[in-house]
């Protein structure tokens, strides 16, 4: 079963041409990092955080990542990330795969490349953010960290007294939560939930601000809390989506560990309405069924589904087959599965026969490329370099024609 390796709702990833296709860029960055490659030299940067009174930030890498690059040519190099950096943080960066890297990335446990890891200037963690994070995205959660961490220190005295009313304890968990400090907002909204909210009728919108980041569609409070769409966009703000798309993810790993087809239907039915006017997200009535599937390695019955609707309430729609089909392609990368590749190349060459298409072409080239059929990849890149309109697009198939043609 894959579970743990369960992703947001996300479609489309390119995690293949970011780890496999990107070229050798030059680091250009105008953020003032130190590079630290000794317990010694990072025992020295966390003086140098303290004594200036700065936030520590830590960037790990690795020199194969592509993401990492792309922090690197886009993000690092933005003036405007580059002057909050410089001002805010000392910022330091190390090769997760060096000797002492592997150490470091063990006792941070890191989840994955780029890992950058946010220490308040007595060197407490108190938030992390993984992989690739663009510019304006950076800056928000720098901004948030910092304002956020004062405001954690008084909460968190109050709290430890005894003090702490249920309106500063939502604040608390609310701000936690938004600094990307996940594990302590998950201990303190388990706490919140089991004596604030324990004997309860109705949910407050403190309440509501607690649950929406950490419960399930299996949750006494769910029917409560889906009750009034209006009520949750006022107390959530530009957090509704957000919160929502934690939800399904949240019953998602559920559904999967304790194998609930009825949680899956209840995603489809009673989720996905509540939100697909408002998320850009493929098909969210079928995504829940598609994950399911894949995650509890039941191939054969993600097979038979996609082909039924496809066959039936979803005859000829190539968009929905192509978007079906690349939300497999893009989560079994790390497997790829015969089985379901096959399948795959099956449903892209139907794609194009309806209408032919770039994004069809590409995928249909990486299923090959993965079955190693490298003839068969080649034309269907040829095909999507014929039909390239963008800029990007263009300089994909040019990266990827660049490795077949190298290998």
């Amino acid at each position: 079963m894959r579970g743990s390796e369960l992703i947001y709702m996300k479609i489309k990833t390119n995690i293949f041409f970011l780890l496999l296709f990107v070229t050798t860029l030059t680091l250009n960055a105008q953020v003032e990092f130190i590079e630290v490659e000794t317990l010694e030299q990072m025992k020295a940067v966390q003086k140098k955080a303290s004594d200036q009174m700065l936030m520590l930030y830590v960037d790990v890498y690795a020199t194969w990542c592509g993401p990492c690059k792309m922090m690197d040519r886009e993000v690092y190099t933005d003036p405007s990330v580059a002057d909050y950096m410089n001002a805010h943080y000392v910022s330091v960066r190390m090769d997760g795969e060096s000797d002492w890297g592997r150490i470091y990335a063990s006792e941070q446990q890191l989840e994955g490349y780029p890992s950058m890891f946010i220490f308040s200037d007595d060197g407490e963690r108190v938030s992390k953010i993984v992989g690739f994070t663009p510019a304006e995205k950076l800056i928000g959660s720098l901004k948030s960290v910092n304002e956020g961490f004062s405001k954690v220190k008084s909460y968190r005295a109050s709290y430890r007294n005894g003090t702490l009313e249920a309106e500063g304890f939502a604040d608390y968990v609310t701000v936690v939560r938004e600094m990307g400090n996940q594990e302590e907002a998950e201990a303190l909204a388990s706490e919140y939930m089991e004596k604030v909210m324990e004997s309860k009728p109705k949910l407050s919108d403190d309440d509501i601000r607690v649950v929406a980041f950490h419960m399930d569609l299996d949750d006494i409070w769910w029917d409560g809390f889906s009750s009034d769409t209006d009520r949750l966009r006022r107390v959530l703000k530009e957090d509704y989506i957000l919160a929502m798309e934690k939800i399904y993810n949240n019953t998602l790993v559920k559904a999967v560990e304790e194998e609930r087809i009825d949680l899956v239907s209840k995603m489809a039915n009673q989720l996905a309405p509540i939100v697909e006017s408002e998320s850009g997200s493929w098909d969210l009535r079928s995504l829940p069924f598609i994950q399911y599937f894949y995650y509890t390695d039941r191939a054969d019955e993600l097979i038979s589904y996609i082909d039924k609707r496809f066959e039936t309430d979803r005859k000829d729609d190539h968009r929905w087959l192509y978007g079906a089909a690349s939300q497999i392609t893009d989560m079994d990368q790390q497997y790829q599965t015969e089985l379901l590749l096959k399948k795959e190349a099956e449903w892209y060459a139907a794609c194009i026969e309806l209408e032919e298409h770039f994004d069809y072409y590409f995928y249909q080239g990486m299923v090959f490329f993965f079955l190693q059929n490298r003839e068969k990849s080649k034309s269907s890149f040829l095909r999507a370099e014929s039909m390239a309109a963008t800029r990007e697009q263009k300089e994909m198939v040019a990266q990827v024609l660049g490795f077949i043609n190298n290998q």
